[in-house]
């Protein structure tokens, strides 16, 4: 039975260190399971801080290019706006230009046509004004020489031909003063 005893005491002993083998090979499997599980946490966490990062990238990407598109639609609109300022203005400015060309043409027609009348009213003033002379002086002459005729007996004759040289002189001074003025 010592024999037997010794068996059950080195079989306990080889049973007992299998049965501890088998908990710490359980207790690394079951680490070997938790670490891989930790792992596998972690790589699943780590692979959805990825996807969230790309996602968060790429939303950040899309809003960027949102900014730029509306960034390069305010400045080609802001150019619009420009653009068509210049056209109005030179619209603006082209429309005035005619309108002042028209005006300064009527404006010279009307002043050409005004002074052609001023002068032909003008012409027609020195004709009458030459006439009434011309009839004044003649009707003068003819008071004249009847006056002198009148005189002829009471004065000598070379005083009253220097007065009628002087009256004629006279006329003839008013009647250049009268083309003159007109």
């Amino acid at each position: 039975m010592a024999a037997t005893k010794a068996n059950k005491t080195t079989s306990k002993k080889t049973s007992t260190k299998k049965t501890a083998a088998r908990k710490t090979t359980a207790r690394k499997t079951t680490a070997k399971k938790t670490s891989a599980r930790k792992a596998s946490t972690r790589n699943t966490t780590t692979a959805k801080v990825a996807k969230q990062e790309k996602q968060v990238r790429k939303a950040v990407n899309e809003n960027i290019e949102t900014a730029q598109e509306i960034a390069k639609k305010v400045y080609l609109a802001s150019l619009g706006a420009f653009g068509r300022t210049v056209d109005e203005a030179q619209e603006r400015y082209t429309k005035a230009n005619k309108e002042l060309n028209a005006r300064y043409k009527q404006l010279n027609k009307d002043g050409k046509k005004l002074v052609k009348e001023l002068v032909s009213r003008g012409e027609k003033v020195q004709d009458e004004a030459e006439d009434l002379v011309r009839e004044s002086r003649a009707n003068i002459e003819q008071q004249i020489d009847s006056a002198k005729d009148r005189l002829t007996d009471f004065v000598s004759v070379s005083d009253i031909s220097d007065r009628l040289k002087d009256m004629s002189n006279k006329l003839e001074s008013l009647s250049k003063d009268l083309k003159k003025s007109a």
